[in-house]
């Protein structure tokens, strides 16, 4: 990076000491200020460039157009990385476009370069509390109450993370030290709010959120506090209004909008169900995560979620998104008549994730010929094509060449270890060797990568069932209920796996898990996905057990 202190530090070099003769040093002292001058104009040059990408992309951020306003500042950031402004930009753009990892990153690229910038520190220590890095946060906050003592933001953190950790004398404190600033101050209600409901106290924290909304208006933050707490109260229609006002805000979060989804489906309102999944599907925001939740509710609740004209929409002008993964979902629910409709457009162009699916779709309906066909084509171009690689590995075990099936389908499990399918093609190729013990193994491991997936358990099972191992059929229906403890389908499958192969106990767990699940209204996260924290984190059972001490059962 260019220094304007090291030429002078050269000529002054020169001038007091250097030996080099009279003759050359008027030519030395020339060349060196040439270089300045034109290193300076560079920097200048380059200076003005940076600055020129950064005001574009402020007011793409402006705007709202996020992708383009990303694009501009790291062009800025390309051209001069030592501007914390063009960080903090950066960071604010990733805060909106709901990536709270990269916006952390990008607030901690500009931390270092302004170490005491209170802005970028209440950034790190927000983001840290929301992503888990929870060291990060509290040392940021920490930094912030040594820079500016009592501020109400790093308490807040500071007692967020305490209640996390059961830690609710120190909440406390934190509560009265930025109400002491403030008794109004939204976020040290919603601490105390929070506190109490982990103590068992929902009805006094609803009246503390009441209070506040009463005075200052309803908030996103507030809302979204109250909508906890109703949840833990089991309140569906109160959950309604709340999750209304949400999703009316313009800063809505899509996680709302499929909490709102799942809770109508959960209450018996499927027709609005259906249209709010319709108009989540054709927002072309919309992304494969969200996609794939969606497709997660309709299998719990709906089996017939699409009009013949929403087909038909999706078909034509759906977004490559949803016209594949909704292929994919009714090619697995045995709708391969529907399937083929939608991804035909996609399959038109050649695409080689829509043929490959095709190919599954011809499989699937018995035109094994074509199928094949279609596979070995994709292959050539995309030897990697997880469906085209599923297909061929079906061709092969028909042909006897089981490890080159072995090969195709663990090739698929390596790559795309979300695809239930993969696990169910390496399975049928090791089983067709006569690889017991290895079918077996993949089938747990793919289980444990998909703890919730009902479709995965079910082709296990016809496996386990083959076996004559009933009990592991039983342990398998339970473990998936576990990981689904707001599903009255898994409940109702392991209740229904107690009465074929179970006994009493296995019946009365059942049971109580299903009577849970039907008055439990959110939708599950995977086992393991980090935990919410801060203004927005759930109030659950689950939660309250394990920031209180208590011993934490299945039921």
């Amino acid at each position: 990076m260019y220094n304007p202190h090291l030429f002078t530090n050269i000529l002054h070099a020169i001038e007091s000491g250097l030996r080099i003769p009279n003759a050359f040093r008027n030519i030395t002292r020339f060349i060196l200020i040439c270089c300045l001058a034109s290193l300076s104009a560079s920097c200048g040059d380059k200076l003005q460039k940076a600055s020129e990408f950064a005001t574009v992309a402020e007011q793409q951020f402006a705007g709202g157009d996020l992708e383009a306003a990303r694009l501009s500042i790291q062009k800025a950031i390309a051209t001069r990385d030592d501007v914390a402004a063009y960080y903090i930009l950066l960071g604010q753009i990733e805060v909106q476009s709901q990536k709270p990892v990269s916006a952390f990153n990008a607030f901690s690229l500009a931390l270092d370069l302004e170490a005491d910038n209170v802005q970028i520190l209440q950034s790190i220590a927000d983001l840290g509390l929301q992503t888990g890095r929870v060291k990060e946060a509290e040392e940021a906050a920490d930094r912030i109450l040594i820079l500016a003592p009592g501020s109400p933001n790093a308490l807040l953190v500071k007692g967020f993370i305490a209640i996390d950790e059961g830690r609710f004398d120190v909440a406390r404190k934190a509560v009265e030290d930025i109400l002491s600033f403030n008794a109004q101050d939204e976020g040290g209600i919603i601490l105390s709010a929070r506190i109490d409901a982990l103590q068992g106290k929902p009805q006094e924290a609803l009246a503390k959120i009441d209070a506040i909304i009463g005075l200052i208006g309803e908030t996103s933050a507030l809302n979204a506090t109250r909508l906890e707490i109703y949840r833990l109260l089991r309140q569906p229609a109160r959950m309604l209004e709340s999750l209304s006002a949400l999703i009316q805000k313009a800063d809505a979060n899509n996680e709302y909008q499929l909490d709102y989804l799942n809770l109508l489906y959960k209450v018996g309102k499927q027709d609005e169900a259906r249209n709010a999944a319709v108009t989540l599907l054709r927002d072309p925001k919309l992304n494969r995560d969200q996609t794939v939740k969606i497709i997660d509710i309709w299998n719990e609740y709906d089996a017939d979620p699409l009009t013949a004209a929403q087909i038909s929409y999706f078909a034509k002008d759906g977004t490559r998104t949803a016209q594949i993964l909704l292929t994919r979902h009714f090619l697995n629910t045995g709708r391969t008549d529907i399937a083929a409709r939608i991804i035909a457009k996609l399959e038109k162009g050649q695409s080689p994730e829509a043929l490959g699916l095709m190919a599954q779709i011809r499989l699937a309906e018995g035109a094994s010929r074509t199928a094949y066909g279609i596979a070995d084509r994709i292959l050539e171009v995309d030897p990697r094509n997880e469906d085209a690689l599923i297909v061929r590995s079906a061709k092969y075990i028909k042909e006897k060449r089981f490890d080159k099936a072995i090969a195709d389908a663990s090739i698929v499990t390596s790559d795309a270890p979300q695809n239930p399918n993969g696990y169910v093609a390496l399975v049928n190729a090791l089983a067709a060797k006569g690889s017991k013990i290895r079918a077996r193994q993949v089938f747990e491991q793919g289980m444990e990568f998909l703890p919730q997936s009902r479709l995965l358990a079910m082709h296990y099972k016809e496996l386990l069932l083959r076996w004559g191992d009933k009990p592991r059929i039983v342990s398998l229906d339970k473990e998936v209920a576990l990981a689904s403890p707001s599903s009255t389908k898994s409940w109702t499958i392991f209740s229904e796996s107690c009465s074929r192969f179970g006994d009493g106990l296995c019946a009365k767990a059942a049971e109580q898990g299903l009577a849970n699940a039907k008055n439990s209204y959110l939708v599950d996260d995977p086992p393991g996905t980090p935990r919410r924290r801060g203004l927005f984190a759930r109030i659950t059972p689950e939660k309250i057990c394990a920031t209180t001490g208590g011993i934490c059962t299945e039921s």
